[in-house]
């Protein structure tokens, strides 16, 4: 994209010095050395006007390789310079607004053009947070040999990237397959076709029935069938960013929300990726500082989901998500599976839990205050410590399990998968 012209400005001091300096040489003492002075500062003023005229006139086009990246992804960006006029030397400074107050330097080099011939410079950069990032005026700068004057031109073009959050692996997520796919023979109970083998695992616990006897023969030990299913799972998950009301240490839990808001977007991030790349129906409202919601069509396109949670931001007074989900209880229908991410919630929400089960097949809430283990670590051994009415939650909602009413509190030391994989057995 071509950049175009803001504004351009210049420090003149010493070039004004000089002249007024000569001026009144001339107007005491008329002599040849006072006339030659004139004439230098005569030529000085050319030579400013001129490079004013080729700064003004440069041609500069910006090209970032992505539009969409993820965080810590390389992004390289693609600047061309052009001088239609004249050569010239200058010093070049690029940067992107990464935050509200905060910018990063991309490019800051010196180039020397010549007439029509064009230059290409390629930086590259990476993003450590999510979100949209701007990519803001471009900086040239010219200043004289012998630094009599220096002048800044702005080029401007409203360019943006969308840096996504990281996509963590899972292996499985605890949906229920209540979404009968067209044209397949489908068993309410196991929901799996028995003629449709997806892969093999290692067995534990399983039907007889259930061994591939080739692959274990093989391998030396027991493997079981993995069977394609003959459903999907249609799913609404929501992801509260803000800080609930009910909080009594509010300042305290303000700053532990800012880590969660990321925990808490990588998780969701994660789980719509699963879920539409094994051909699941999935809606997505993020309850932020604005509520962010889709067009309520569950779909199997994660870009679009990601995208918002790429955008999303928490707030300590926003929208409180018991009051948006009851607003949202008849979107539900028999083979929802509803799935809650949250930072804080008491045992005030069991009942508006109750109702939204009695619409759909699953309710799962999973709380993530302090965070979780990457598993690509060992789980250590920790005192967190959890406030009593969230405990009261979780006490509560252990004697609706069997009603498909779930809650757990994701520990630090365990990992996502780990409680997913708890959850599996219900």
């Amino acid at each position: 994209m071509k950049l175009e012209l803001k504004r351009i400005s210049s420090s003149l001091e010493p070039l004004v010095g000089i002249t007024v300096l000569c001026a009144v040489w001339n107007v005491f003492t008329l002599n040849v050395f006072s006339l030659l002075g004139l004439v230098f500062c005569g030529f000085l003023w050319l030579e400013y006007f001129n490079a004013k005229r080729i700064l003004s006139l440069l041609i500069i086009e910006r090209y970032p390789s992505k539009a969409r990246l993820f965080t810590n992804e390389d992004l390289l960006i693609k600047h061309i310079f052009v001088s239609p006029f004249a050569n010239v030397q200058i010093t070049v400074n690029s940067q992107v607004k990464v935050a509200d107050f905060l910018t990063h330097t991309v490019l800051e080099r010196e180039i020397h053009l010549k007439k029509d011939e064009p230059i290409e410079v390629v930086s590259k950069i990476s993003f450590a947070t999510r979100g949209k990032k701007q990519l803001a005026d471009l900086f040239v700068v010219y200043e004289h040999p012998l630094l009599f004057f220096k002048i800044w031109a702005f080029y401007e073009a409203q360019q943006e990237v969308l840096v996504l959050p990281k996509i963590m692996h899972l292996e499985s997520f605890p949906s229920r397959l209540r979404e009968l796919i067209p044209g397949r023979v489908c068993d309410f109970k196991l929901l799996e076709d028995p003629t449709q083998i997806r892969g093999v695992r290692e067995y534990s616990k399983e039907p007889i029935n259930r061994i591939h006897w080739k692959v274990s023969a093989k391998f030396g030990k027991l493997y079981a069938k993995e069977l394609d299913y003959t459903a999907i799972s249609r799913n609404l998950i929501y992801v509260d960013l803000n800080l609930s009301k009910e909080i009594f240490a509010k300042n305290v839990w303000a700053q532990i929300r800012v880590h969660y808001e990321e925990d808490a977007v990588l998780v969701a991030s994660s789980i719509l990726y699963l879920l539409t790349k094994t051909g699941n129906l999935v809606d997505l409202i993020v309850v932020g500082k604005e509520v962010l919601k889709r067009d309520y069509k569950p779909t199997s396109d994660w870009v679009s989901a990601v995208e918002l949670l790429a955008m999303a931001k928490g707030d300590e007074n926003g929208p409180q998500l018991a009051d948006e989900l009851e607003k949202d209880l008849e979107r539900l229908n028999p083979s929802t599976t509803l799935t809650i991410i949250s930072m804080y919630l008491t045992d005030s929400v069991l009942p508006l839990l109750i109702k939204a089960k009695a619409k759909c097949a699953r309710v799962m809430v999973f709380l993530i205050p302090y965070g979780f283990r990457d598993p690509r670590y060992k789980p250590a051994r920790t005192y967190e410590m959890y406030p009593l009415d969230m405990q009261r939650l979780f006490e509560k909602a252990k004697i609706l399990q069997k009603e498909q009413i779930i809650v757990r509190i994701v520990r630090p030391n365990q990992t996502v998968q780990e409680v997913f994989d708890e959850i599996e057995g219900f």
